[in-house]
């Protein structure tokens, strides 16, 4: 598949939206940015459709320190095959702590154009435990 400028701006804009729905724990809209059909995976568990993925990313976030920010980094849409994938690392800030770095991880979704634009089909999350525990951070 080869995307237009403009998809590869919607799709990275909807990740963005993504981390900006977890910082607000705002679990309807982070839902509402996933197809129907969704599946979410990741070393806190799994989820599959956008009910079910509301319930756990609520649940998740409730176990995060108080004002935990959300980044996307270094985004990359991966064209080939049926449906374009992003690759990125998500950085997690707690800027209210005295361990500012909550932790990191490795994201990869896949996405799927619908009649709403394009949305995440799935969503694999794989924290960088080791290199949170080298820090000296506290793993959750």
């Amino acid at each position: 598949m080869t995307l237009e400028a403009s998809d590869c701006v919607e799709i990275l804009q909807l990740v963005a939206r993504a981390d900006a729905c977890a910082t607000a724990r705002d679990a309807e809209g982070y839902a509402a940015l996933f197809t129907e059909d969704a599946v979410m995976e990741g070393d806190m568990g799994g989820a599959s459709g956008r009910d079910a993925l509301a319930a756990a990313v609520a649940r998740v976030w409730d176990g995060e320190a108080p004002g935990t920010l959300h980044l996307t980094l270094n985004a990359l849409i991966e064209e080939s095959g049926p449906e374009p994938s992003v690759a990125s690392t998500l950085l997690l800030i707690a800027p209210l702590s005295p361990s500012p770095v909550a932790g990191t991880a490795e994201v990869h979704q896949r996405l799927r154009r619908t009649s709403a634009g394009w949305r995440i089909s799935s969503r694999n999350i794989k924290s960088h435990r080791s290199a949170v525990r080298a820090a000296g951070q506290e793993v959750r």
